[in-house]
């Protein structure tokens, strides 16, 4: 039988570092009007307006997949835990 090692700590650090970065991602805000109010060229402007409303959707969909990326690392991290312990009391068992 093979061993199987889970690093917890690396689970821990990875769901963190990706609340993280989804945090950053959810609080770059509307900057819309900042961009476009310092662009005097209205067809340059309607290209920003174009580009940041690509942005901002684009940037919503990484953040659902930064948030189910990060349900899916604490699960398993979760459930690597629950089995180990459940190993942990059927070796003590077996041990008595």
């Amino acid at each position: 039988m093979s061993d199987l090692t889970v690093d917890f700590e690396l689970l821990k650090k990875s769901a963190s570092q990706l609340s993280a970065i989804r945090t950053e991602f959810k609080n770059l805000g509307e900057w819309k009007d900042d961009i476009t109010s310092v662009v005097g060229a209205a067809e340059l402007r309607g290209a920003m307006t174009d580009f940041i409303d690509n942005w901002d959707k684009n940037r919503k969909r990484l953040i659902e997949s930064l948030e189910k990326v990060g349900k899916m690392v604490e699960g398993t991290r979760d459930a690597f835990k629950s089995l180990d312990d459940e190993l942990a009391k059927s070796g003590k068992k077996k041990a008595k």
